[in-house]
């Protein structure tokens, strides 16, 4: 993102600024210095308009539509606007869930999954919310033997999922009673274990496995290749996803990378990595594919989630900033009330 700071910009330039972007997002066509000062009810006259907007032209912010007279904003005026001039309020969409608010009973991510749903349907935008499964512990371990050479392990995870893994295995080398022995020693070591951890934390365990199994090393290189082999992923919920594939400003080709990003990666991080940002609690990205996106971290209860909007840059930030602090608030006010209990 293009670096800059609000001092950049006088404020007469500023309001014209903002004036041409929320003109040109309602209307969606190049904004004339008439239309400006009809519509606003300017006191400085039409000329003085054209000259700041000139100005705004000459430094980068605004673009010169060659069909008409009228200006169109820049990418980095998208990206100055989106970080200063943006005016929103949250207060409407907390009326409109404020039977989510007042839910007292109901976890954390259950309720946002919800609001993010609905925000999306109201407000006619892709929202993203989005975490790693770093966090994410072993609650259970159990064996289903299956044949004398198969067996599935089923575990269960603080998210709630449950993973089924299969291993084959040679027994002329590890019997049945190994796999239980295994399996005992996995439920007294290894419950509340990050799952990502799994592995290297199960390598610890040779001392207890070699004690009640003869063939140990096959054994724990099994579980560890086939079993506790997690990876950091994402784990990414798309909610509204009609609107940034019916966009028409985006070309198909940079939809395809976008799906892929929204879908699998973390968007925050992808920011970060394209652009050198200052350390903000909240990133925008107004991206040469005529995209935006704004990201937000939240963190709760030892977890930390991240929410997105993602659009074309000619999206309502007005309304895509109020929809993230909403369910920042959404996020807080159940963590509040879950320490409260």
């Amino acid at each position: 993102m293009t670096n800059f700071d609000i001092k950049d910009l006088k404020e007469d330039r500023k309001l014209i600024l903002k004036y041409i972007i929320d003109t040109y997002v309602e209307l969606g066509e190049a904004v004339g210095s008439e239309m400006l000062v009809k519509k606003y009810n300017l006191k400085m006259s039409s000329a003085k308009v054209r000259y700041v907007m000139s100005d705004l032209e000459e430094k980068g912010y605004l673009i010169k539509n060659h069909v008409s007279s009228g200006r169109i904003p820049s990418n980095k005026g998208y990206a100055y606007y989106a970080k200063y001039l943006v005016e929103y309020n949250e207060d409407f969409l907390k009326e409109k869930l404020k039977d989510l608010f007042a839910k007292r009973r109901t976890n954390i991510d259950v309720i946002l999954d919800e609001a993010a749903k609905r925000v999306s349907e109201m407000m006619g935008i892709t929202l993203v919310t989005s975490k790693t499964n770093e966090e994410d512990t072993l609650k259970s371990i159990q064996l289903v033997p299956l044949t004398e050479y198969e067996a599935t392990i089923v575990l269960v995870v603080s998210s709630g999922e449950v993973v089924s893994k299969k291993i084959e295995v040679d027994p002329s080398l590890i019997n049945l009673n190994d796999l239980k022995v295994a399996i005992r020693i996995f439920k007294e070591r290894l419950i509340d274990t990050p799952i990502v951890e799994l592995g290297n934390t199960a390598k610890n365990l040779i001392p207890f496995l070699a004690a009640g199994i003869k063939n140990y090393e096959t054994l724990l290189q099994n579980f560890v290749q086939n079993v506790f082999n997690f990876e950091v992923v994402n784990q990414n919920k798309v909610y509204g996803k009609d609107q940034i594939i019916l966009a028409s400003d985006i070309k198909r080709p940079d939809l395809i990378k976008i799906l892929e990003l929204i879908e699998n990666k973390s968007i925050w991080e992808t920011i970060e990595s394209e652009f050198n940002e200052d350390d903000t609690n909240i990133k925008i990205s107004i991206r040469e594919d005529n995209s935006a996106f704004i990201s937000k971290k939240i963190s709760y209860d030892n977890k930390i989630k991240e929410i997105a909007v993602v659009g074309t840059n000619r999206m309502n930030y007005n309304q895509s900033l109020a929809a993230i602090q909403m369910l920042e608030d959404l996020i807080n006010n159940k963590n509040e009330n879950k320490k409260e209990k």
